[in-house]
């Protein structure tokens, strides 16, 4: 589950033959699966797994997922799901993955997941609980800004 960007949670999976097509291919919704790994992976590493997250009373669920689909999986092969944390904020959260090969060399599909913060008895939203957001904030990946733009 390390990764050697201290900000980039790994997961390793295969593709399982039930997990394909008639043409032999990794079904295209097995990805959005595979993502869930690296995410659910990820809130380990947090110090937070999602049963200490509904153990406060919170949920955190699937507001928005995408998936860009570059080379197919096929049986058998291993998949390497690279996990980042791409903006956080007292109600929401946004996860950015990238699936490879085994070497990791190849990136095979990449997509995103949105989330947000909800009361879990009442389903409404709410802010995460300031232990649960800083232990979120290292996993932020911070990118420099652009040459020119400043602090804008």
């Amino acid at each position: 589950m390390s990764s050697p960007d201290p900000q980039i949670a790994e997961s390793r999976t295969r593709v399982r033959y039930k997990e394909t097509d008639q043409m032999g291919i990794a079904h295209h919704s097995n990805y959005i699966v595979w993502f869930e790994i690296g995410r659910t992976d990820l809130c380990r590493l947090t110090g937070f797994p999602y049963a200490e997250i509904e153990r406060r009373g919170l949920l955190l669920v699937v507001t928005e997922v995408s998936c860009r689909y570059r080379i197919p999986y096929r049986y058998d092969d291993e998949v390497l799901i690279r996990t980042k944390v791409a903006a956080i904020g007292s109600r929401m959260m946004r996860f950015a993955y990238e699936l490879f090969n085994a070497e990791g060399t190849t990136v095979h599909a990449s997509g995103h997941s949105s989330h947000l913060w909800l009361n879990q008895e009442t389903r409404k939203p709410v802010s995460a609980p300031g232990d649960v957001m800083e232990a979120w904030r290292h996993w932020l990946v911070v990118r420099p800004a652009l040459p020119g733009r400043g602090d804008r």
